[in-house]
């Protein structure tokens, strides 16, 4: 696939890839090209904070009316929120990372309306982000740490959390037991 192509795809870990930031974890992919690399966010990783508790960081003062899981986006900026949207369609910031089934924010005021119930969308909040640098993916997908899935706004936002990782790789016919564990088995 070309580096265009990979924009709003899933990337899925292989089970050899012994990275405890990424074993078993489902990546959309935000953003992709030869110059800049690769942006993406984990979502299939839960984060121990909650909504509840990052909104007032925010100078949000009353309680959502929505609060889906909050995820663990990657281990990159951790203290950094992105909010992850099904079907937006363009925003003024120059920052937001707009797809047809998707859009990634870091705008406060975005996640608020989402979190109110004033935008009537499916969202995460995702704490932190995964990157790589200009070439570094494509050497990793070569090395066969990770394979290459359509992403769905079912398996983003509706399939639960613990079954991702195995419903991507369904996705593309690929069965979870067929895989060859090189790793030795969950990173410690």
């Amino acid at each position: 696939m070309s580096a265009t192509e990979l924009h709003g795809h899933l990337l899925i870990a292989m089970p050899a890839l012994a990275d405890p930031n990424f074993w078993r974890t489902v990546i959309l992919l935000g953003s992709h090209s030869p110059e800049d690399g690769a942006f993406g966010l984990v979502v299939n990783r839960p984060s121990e904070i909650t909504l509840d508790a990052v909104l007032p960081q925010l100078g949000i003062t009353e309680p959502p009316t929505r609060a889906p899981a909050v995820l663990a986006g990657g281990p990159v900026q951790p203290e950094q929120g992105f909010v992850l949207v099904e079907g937006l369609s363009s925003l003024p910031s120059d920052h937001d990372i707009n797809d047809p089934q998707f859009t990634i924010s870091g705008r406060s005021e975005l996640l608020e309306a989402l979190a109110m119930g004033d935008l009537s969308r499916r969202f995460h909040l995702c704490l932190g982000y995964a990157g790589w640098a200009p070439g570094q993916l494509e050497t990793e997908i070569e090395q066969n740490s990770w394979l290459v899935a359509p992403a769905t706004d079912s398996l983003v936002f509706e399939t639960p959390l613990e079954d991702r990782w195995h419903q991507a790789l369904a996705s593309i016919g690929v069965d979870p037991g067929a895989l060859v564990d090189l790793g030795g088995g969950e990173p410690s």
